[in-house]
């Protein structure tokens, strides 16, 4: 039920957030105002993901989900009345994210009180799988059919009302959350409330840097996502609702990245698997940049020569090659989730683990807020297609300096206080 809830919840919120990316990009046809309308999708996980953190705590968890779900059928149901305009949109998507934010720490901090230990790896696989389903319908399916077939803003927030309602009243069968099995080691961490989740998150040296981790590729993934409408026009040529269609092998790359990262965490070291999504992470977001110069050097052998004749309207080679890139970048996004998020679930307190996860999340926006507008900026300046090659290279050399951090620490000689205790 739990899955089921968060699948139709993440469909209307997927859905609705990219037709408001469409409807601000036909307002304005510039990349800087996506990708501020991505920021206020994100900044409410600063300050009102921290409260969701600590609600998903203290508060009965099945409770807070209802709750936000239900505010979110009241926010769609405002935006019916308002009617929407250019403005407006920035002020739904902030409420929309403030609610997701409860409703998604929530969601995470039910998990692990409700699936053993040996089992996390799986179902973490499984969330994700849940998410990247709910992802492609509600960008490639609900978003497309009712804002372009239909040509209906209302329609598309009309039902998304009605999928928040459906997950509001699934939530209210997820089975009880409190857990006989789990034992957990220490105490509730003292000192202000806002910072408990980071204090308990720097208390374990494992939890941290899987925490680091998530936060860099989900500030790459956010920062990306202010620059695809733009990609998909200039780079690729073709209309953004059809260029949806063109990023859908990420998805079959997400689902068979959790087949394999849910039977591989448990048996290989999470550096391991970390590492090896990040260089393939990295690669695939530089080749990206340099699709249709790509299709043109391959175009010239034999083999790829196909790539030549390809035109369908103003889909040609280039496209092709993004298509075939998006399946190993959903690949290595998928092995970093789950490998990180499995570490997180299996070491923090279950007491905790609504405040540790709101402050990851707090720390990729704060990592991505400035970013995503500074990308917008220099995509009108420089081109979408440099800013991809930067956006990889960056990602890539913080990549290689949270290794050899950790690495020297692992070298470090080691001091054990002894007290008498």
């Amino acid at each position: 039920m739990l899955s089921y809830s968060r699948f139709f919840s993440r469909v209307a919120q997927n859905a609705l957030n990219f037709g408001l990316v469409l409807l601000i990009t036909e307002e304005t046809g510039r990349a800087v105002f996506t990708s501020l309308l991505v920021l206020a999708l994100v900044v409410p996980s600063t300050v009102a993901g921290l409260v969701a953190g600590t609600a998903a705590d203290v508060l009965p968890k099945r409770l807070v989900v209802f709750v936000a779900n239900s505010a979110r059928v009241a926010i769609c149901v405002l935006f019916l009345l308002e009617g929407g305009s250019a403005i407006s949109y920035y002020l739904f998507a902030i409420l929309l994210a403030t609610a997701s934010q409860f409703a998604g720490t929530a969601e995470s901090a039910i998990l692990p009180a409700i699936v053993r230990k040996e089992d996390l790896a799986r179902a973490n696989a499984i969330g994700q799988a849940v998410g990247g389903a709910a992802q492609a319908i509600g960008l490639g399916i609900v978003t497309p059919v009712v804002l372009r077939l239909f040509d209906s803003r209302e329609g598309l927030f009309a039902l998304g009302a009605c999928l928040f309602a459906v997950a509001a009243f699934q939530v209210l069968f997820v089975g009880n959350t409190r857990s006989a099995e789990r034992q957990e080691i220490g105490g509730e961490p003292g000192g202000r409330w806002w910072s408990v989740g980071w204090r308990a998150m720097r208390s374990d040296r494992a939890v941290f840097h899987a925490a680091v981790e998530l936060t860099l590729i989900s500030a790459t993934v956010i920062i990306l996502s202010g620059l695809i409408p733009t990609y998909i026009t200039d780079v690729l040529g073709v209309r953004i609702d059809f260029g949806a269609a063109v990023l859908a092998p990420a998805v079959l790359g997400v689902a068979l990245g959790l087949r394999v990262a849910g039977l591989l965490a448990r048996r290989l070291p999470h550096t391991l698997l970390s590492t090896t999504g990040f260089l393939v992470f990295v690669g695939a977001l530089g080749l990206l940049a340099v699709v249709n110069e790509l299709a043109a050097f391959l175009g010239g052998y034999g083999a790829f020569s196909w790539l030549n004749s390809v035109s369908i309207g103003r889909f040609d080679g280039g496209g092709v090659i993004a298509m075939a890139i998006m399946l190993p970048l959903g690949f290595a996004y998928a092995l970093v989730s789950v490998a990180g998020q499995t570490v997180i679930d299996d070491r923090v307190p279950l007491s905790l683990r609504g405040r540790v996860g709101a402050t990851q999340a707090a720390m990729a926006a704060v990592a991505s807020s400035v970013p995503v507008v500074v990308a917008g900026v220099l995509s009108d300046w420089l081109g979408v297609g440099l800013v991809f090659a930067l956006v990889a290279l960056v990602t890539g050399a913080v990549a290689i300096a949270l290794q050899r951090s950790d690495r020297s620490s692992d070298r470090r000689p080691r001091v054990i206080a002894i007290t008498g205790r």
